[in-house]
C-alpha cells in the first residue's frame, strides 16, 4: 500500500514550509511528497497512491511526531481522517516546537466554517468525478462531514499570521490624530491598520512583496505598494514623499542587510518623524533553553521563523538604529507570555552572576527613534 503526502495551498514554497514538510512526511510515514496545483485534474493526481494525507495549512506543524511503519496512522475504510487543531496549553502559550511538544496540548474545540488542516483518506473510497479539479476535489471531501474520523495521535498546531491581527503594542505607541505612516513589510496589513477605527487620521501606506498578503492587506491600508523595499523606498523618496512615522514591525530580522533597510526609511521620513521598530529576542528563555537542550527548531513562524536571516537582541538593534542615522529615544522590553516553566531555567541561570533575566523574559525589543 502506497502512502503519499500532498500539500495543498497557493503559498510559494519558503524554507519554514519546506521543514513543516519534512515534519508532516515524517508524522504520517509517507513514501512520497508531491505539490497539489489547485487547478490540476484531480483523478491523475491521486491515482499514485493507495493512501493519502494532505495538508492545506502552510503554517502548520505535526505534533505526532515521527512514527515506524507498524503503527502508522491509517485512515479507516470509508472515513476521513481529520487532524485535530491543537488547543490551549498549560501554561497557556509555547514558544518553540519542543515545547509545544512537551506541552502535549488537548484538540481545540472545532471551529464551524474553517477547514481542516489536514486530513487522509483511502483513495478507492473516495474517487475523483470526470473532469473535477484538485481544488473541487479537495472541497468536496471537506464536505463529507458524515464520515469524519478523529485519532488522538493526529493532531497539528497552526502558527498563523501575525499580520493578520492589530499588534497593540506597536500601535499604542504611534501617535493619534493625523498621521502619515508608512508600514514597511505590512504582511496581511492588520498590524498596524487594524487600529485605524480608532485612528481615523492615519493614512496607512504599506509596503508588501507577497502579491498574496498585499491582495490582503489592500483591504485594511489606505494603499498597498507591491514590491521589494529596496526598491520602492528610493523610489518614495524620489516622488518627495515623506512620513510621519516609518514602521518596520518585526520586518528586519527578514532582512540580509537591516541597517540599509532602516537607512533607505530615513530617506522618506518627514522632519521630526518616528520610526517604530519591532524585532524577536533572540535572548528569550525559550531559545536559550532549546540551545542548552541541544534543539533548535525551525518553524514557519514565530521566534524561531526559518526566515529570519539576522538575530537581534538589545544591543544589535541598538546598533543597526544608531549606524543608520536614527536618534534612539527607547528600546522597550515586550515579555508577551511568560514560557512554561520558566522559573526553573531562572533559578539555574541566577547562579551565573552575569546573567541578564531582562533578556531571558523578552519576547521583542521595541525601539522607537527619531529622524535627526
Amino acid at each position: 500500500m502506497i502512502r503519499a503526502l500532498a500539500f495543498f495551498s497557493d503559498a510559494p514554497a519558503d524554507l519554514g514550509s519546506r521543514f513543516a514538510r519534512l515534519r508532516w512526511q515524517r508524522a504520517v510515514a509517507a513514501e512520497r511528497t508531491v505539490e497539489w496545483a489547485p487547478g490540476a485534474m484531480a483523478a491523475p493526481a491521486i491515482g499514485g497512491a493507495d493512501v493519502w494525507f494532505v495538508v492545506a495549512d502552510p503554517a502548520a506543524v505535526p505534533l505526532t511526531g515521527a512514527r515506524v511503519r507498524g503503527s502508522a496512522l491509517e485512515p479507516a475504510p470509508g472515513r476521513i481522517l481529520v487532524a485535530q487543531a491543537a488547543g490551549p496549553v498549560d501554561p497557556p502559550v509555547a514558544h518553540s516546537l519542543r515545547e509545544l511538544e512537551a506541552a502535549r496540548p488537548a484538540p481545540a474545540t472545532p471551529e464551524d466554517g474553517r477547514a481542516p488542516i489536514a486530513i487522509g483518506f483511502r483513495t478507492a473510497d473516495f474517487p475523483a468525478e470526470p473532469n473535477e479539479t484538485i481544488t473541487n476535489y479537495f472541497y468536496r471531501l471537506l464536505s463529507f462531514s458524515a464520515v469524519r474520523a478523529a485519532d488522538p495521535a493526529f493532531l497539528a498546531v497552526s502558527l498563523g499570521d501575525p499580520s493578520e491581527r492589530e499588534r497593540p503594542e506597536l500601535t499604542r505607541r504611534l501617535a493619534a490624530g493625523t498621521l502619515r505612516i508608512l508600514d514597511a513589510g505590512c504582511g496581511a496589513g492588520m498590524g498596524i491598520a487594524g487600529a485605524k477605527a480608532r485612528n481615523p487620521g492615519w493614512k496607512v501606506t504599506g509596503v508588501e512583496k507577497d502579491p498574496r498578503l498585499a491582495s490582503r492587506a489592500r483591504e485594511r491600508c489606505d494603499r498597498v505598494l507591491e514590491g521589494d523595499l529596496a526598491e520602492i523606498l528610493p523610489a518614495l523618496e524620489s516622488a518627495g514623499e515623506r512620513f510621519d512615522a516609518i514602521v518596520f514591525a518585526d520586518v528586519l530580522e527578514h532582512l540580509e542587510d537591516p541597517v540599509a533597510a532602516l537607512t533607505m526609511g530615513r530617506l522618506v521620513a518627514a522632519p521630526g518623524a518616528a520610526l517604530l521598530v519591532s524585532v524577536p529576542n533572540v535572548g528569550h528563555l525559550s531559545i536559550v533553553r532549546d540551545l542548552v537542550l541541544g534543539r533548535f527548531d525551525p518553524v514557519p513562524a514565530g521566534l524561531t521563523d526559518a526566515g529570519h536571516l539576522r538575530w537581534f537582541t538589545r544591543v544589535f538593534l541598538e546598533e543597526a538604529l544608531c549606524e543608520s542615522g536614527w536618534r534612539v529615544d527607547a528600546i522597550e522590553s515586550e515579555a508577551g507570555a511568560p514560557p512554561p516553566r520558566a522559573q526553573e531555567f531562572l533559578a539555574l541561570a541566577a547562579v551565573w552572576p552575569d546573567c541578564d533575566r531582562e533578556s531571558l523574559m523578552t519576547y521583542q525589543w521595541v525601539a522607537t527613534a527619531r529622524a535627526q
